[in-house]
């Protein structure tokens, strides 16, 4: 398992338009921006071997990169902007723009899982910044019905809230749905043999997402997920050597979409699609199973 304990990382607050972002910078080595999902934070993976997305290491050595990470403006974490982005191009350009300030325009690579991928996507359209590759781990260029249908419905379940007078509930209950839909049927029934300790835990992630900050915890639905719902890209758009990882029990982002996408992409470089139980989570859950085939793409010549 890769090591960087010693490794120091060091935050940079970068001045944006009506605000401020945070990134993370850790490692040595070319520049890999890593971006989470919607509702993750800069702490992805850290020198104390404790980030949500620690796994990444086993792909992206923080000894051989700089691996670069972001509080989104407007998500979980502590960016800052008086404006929250309405649209993925919107949140790409903070981004873009916090880079820039920091001088960084030079990427060996940007990966990108589930909403970040989306924003991998959108940075690598712009050509703003110049990313030699890009990879997008359960993330194509364009939702499916029922994703945008089960988003729909959460953001039903935090107006009801409001509604009743109980908003702090009406965001849980989103949360908890947004949760079922990032797992599997099989996976649920195989971790939870009581179906109720299912529920119990559904519940309990909507809990802290409402405890930790109810108007982030809001926008995660009201903003955010419009975001995602509204989302399109031309995949010809992305010209840079692409690699897409999927999941075979996704139900947001399934296999079909992300063979469909690989194939109109002018440089794909592989569309591997991964046996998981934990559904669209796999891209958290099973980074142990495609780590090698991620790290072989960013050491490869890509010319």
């Amino acid at each position: 398992m890769t090591s960087v304990p010693s490794l120091l990382s060091e935050t940079h607050q970068c001045p944006v338009p009506g605000g401020v972002l945070y990134l993370n910078e850790l490692g040595s080595g070319p520049l890999v921006l890593v971006l989470g999902g919607i509702s993750s934070d800069r702490q992805a993976i850290t020198g104390a071997d404790d980030g949500w997305w620690q796994g990444l290491a086993e792909a992206i050595d923080p000894n051989q990169f700089t691996i670069v990470t972001v509080d989104y403006a407007g998500g979980n974490g502590e960016s800052e902007v008086v404006s929250v982005p309405q649209t993925i191009a919107e949140q790409a350009a903070y981004i873009s723009t916090a880079l820039q300030e920091l001088g960084w325009v030079e990427f060996h690579a940007v990966v990108g899982g589930s909403y970040g991928g989306l924003v991998a996507l959108e940075l690598a359209q712009d050509k703003l910044l110049n990313f030699e590759r890009v990879a997008v781990i359960g993330a194509a260029h364009r939702p499916t019905a029922q994703a945008v249908m089960l988003r729909a419905l959460q953001r039903e379940f935090v107006r009801l809230g409001d509604a009743a007078g109980q908003p702090e509930r009406g965001t849980q209950l989103a949360r908890a749905l947004a949760m079922l839909s990032y797992r599997s049927a099989d996976g649920m029934d195989q971790y939870y043999p009581d179906p109720q300790d299912a529920v119990n835990y559904i519940e309990s992630r909507g809990l802290r997402t409402v405890q930790r900050s109810l108007p982030r915890a809001r926008q995660l639905f009201e903003v955010f997920g419009p975001a995602l719902d509204s989302y399109r890209i031309e995949p010809y758009h992305i010209e840079q050597p692409t690699l897409v990882i999927g999941f075979d029990s996704d139900q947001l982002v399934p296999p079909s979409l992300l063979h469909a996408f690989h194939e109109q992409l002018p440089d794909g470089r592989g569309c591997h699609i991964f046996s998981s139980t934990y559904g669209h989570d796999g891209f958290i859950k099973n980074t142990a199973d495609y780590a090698p085939v991620l790290k072989q793409f960013l050491e490869l010549p890509c010319s």
